[in-house]
């Protein structure tokens, strides 16, 4: 039984620069009304404080433009669909959540944690236009739009980010890498020049932030190389065993960082805390900049190849919680219109209050602030709802993030195709990815020797069902297919492919 409504007090003087909606301005005898509260629940590792510092701010926007206040709770990515998960089972007072745990993504509708949009979005034709209409089919399970996609980059280019200042001791260009075997080379040349650094840190335990793969939405069957129109076992592939060996290989060479599996922190903070040279990276140019400015220091960037594009690439989606009263639905559904269309909003809740979290430098451009606050407002470009409308965050001496454009992307033969598992495979796709969850980061950190771990990884998960899993999956996609008339993977250069 969800918890009864709460209800907020809010500001209602008219909503000035950011630093001016702190507390005391309600302290000054101002207007005060009453409002109903929609609660948001959203990724970030700030601290409660700042949390509802900004709830204040953006609430004296939505008090005088929509007529309610809003409530914000950050989690972690570490553990944020866990806790998410959690929360709604719980009943927590939850209107408007990010929803980042794709691989189970179509338990949304089914198992009553999300409203289906389908009909509210008539009501919302700013919002559906807002996003391209590739984007919502992405969404789409079983005819039902489970969440409304972030209007963030839907491709990149697998890569690494490298401190630019260690590239310049070493006389190497990040245009001269091409391939793992270039990265392989130019890690063992950092740690010769520099033996007390870490080469490559990892990003909450994974070294690796993407494979030339299409997950089709699990990993449990996947088109490899982004191509093609056959599910395979991408754990029983020579593509997977050779990246395991390559990487115990450069594990055994101290490449990268011992506990790679076991750290538990974004990869900008391993950076700092291990000395570290280089991380892995789903290259974009708005992950670029989220990357340098998260690390504080100027990075370059390496690209292997060219950009991969797949249902998979849009990592999160909004949605509306289904025990939500209908009225707070509507109100969620005005809310995340208002964070995809109004600048001003859309900069608060990423970059957080200006004067305080950062400083402006134009009407379209921001730097980090010094000294940074003690509740300061942390969280990132990925996790917005729309960072296409957000103003451009640049080093405070004026200089842009330096960003390497890949060239072309290679869009997979099943962009727009959602795998849906029947309730009698569930279980199964659950078992599996226990599975790949105890093996895979220690195997692609180089942690397990691939020669006597792969053989077991590869048993467990035959005896789980994985085949039986493939068979559905490629069913569904031929399918899938069959209807939409797609046959093969395509090289493009077409806005859709731009990030």
């Amino acid at each position: 039984m969800k918890r009864q409504r709460k209800t907020g007090l809010v500001c209602l003087a008219t909503v000035v620069p950011a630093a001016a909606m702190l507390c005391t301005a309600c302290a000054m005898n101002a207007q005060k009304q009453e409002l109903s509260t929609i609660r948001m629940y959203t990724v970030g590792s700030s601290s409660d404080a700042a949390c509802e510092r900004i709830g204040e701010a953006l609430s004296a926007l939505t008090a005088e433009r929509l007529g309610f206040a809003v409530e914000i709770t950050q989690t972690s990515t570490a553990g944020y669909d866990n806790t998410l998960s959690r929360a709604l089972l719980q009943g927590e007072d939850i209107d408007l959540f990010c929803y980042t745990d794709m691989e189970n993504i179509f338990s949304l509708v089914s198992d009553g944690k999300a409203a289906a949009l389908n009909d509210w979005l008539d009501e919302f034709p700013v919002l559906r236009d807002t996003v391209p209409d590739d984007y919502w089919a992405c969404m789409t399970y079983n005819g039902q739009i489970v969440g409304v996609p972030g209007n963030n980059p839907n491709s990149y280019a697998i890569g690494f980010e490298v401190r630019a200042d260690i590239m310049a001791a070493l006389g190497v260009s990040a245009a001269d890498i091409h391939t793992m075997e270039d990265m392989g080379e130019l890690l063992r040349l950092a740690k010769a020049e520099f033996p007390d650094i870490t080469p490559l840190v990892p990003h909450f335990g994974q070294p690796l932030q993407a494979l030339d793969i299409d997950p089709l939405n699990n990993g449990l069957g996947v088109l490899l190389g982004n191509t093609g129109t056959e599910v395979v076992d991408l754990y029983s592939t020579d593509y997977f065993a050779d990246l395991c060996e390559q990487m115990h290989t450069w594990y055994q060479e101290g490449l990268m960082l011992a506990d790679a599996p076991l750290t538990n922190i974004p990869n900008t903070r391993a950076l700092a805390l291990y000395d570290g040279f280089s991380l892995s990276q789903r290259v974009s140019r708005r992950n670029i900049i989220s990357v340098n400015r998260s690390s504080g220091v100027p990075l370059e960037t390496i690209v292997l190849g060219p950009r991969i594009q797949n249902t998979a690439t849009l990592n999160i989606c909004w949605c509306i919680n289904a025990q939500s009263s209908t009225q707070d639905q509507r109100r969620a559904l005005q809310l995340l219109e208002f964070l995809y269309t109004d600048h001003e909003a859309a900069d608060l809740l990423l970059y957080g209050m200006e004067g305080i979290d950062y400083r402006r430098l134009d009407a379209r451009t921001v730097t980090t602030i010094a000294p940074k606050p003690k509740e300061e407002w942390n969280t990132i470009h990925w996790g917005q709802p729309n960072s296409e409308i957000v103003s451009e965050w640049i080093w405070a001496d004026g200089r842009k993030v330096s960003y390497t454009e890949p060239h072309g992307t290679k869009i997979s033969p099943a962009y727009g195709f959602t795998y849906t598992p029947s309730a009698e495979l569930r279980p199964i796709v659950s078992n599996c990815l226990q599975i790949v969850g105890k093996y895979e980061n220690a195997l692609l950190s180089g942690y397990l020797d691939p020669e006597e771990t792969l053989p077991l990884f590869q048993a467990e998960l035959q005896e789980a069902g994985i085949s039986t899993i493939i068979a559905d999956k490629q069913a569904q996609l031929d399918a899938w297919l069959a209807q939409n008339g797609n046959s093969q993977a395509v090289m493009s250069e077409s806005p859709a492919g731009k990030s």
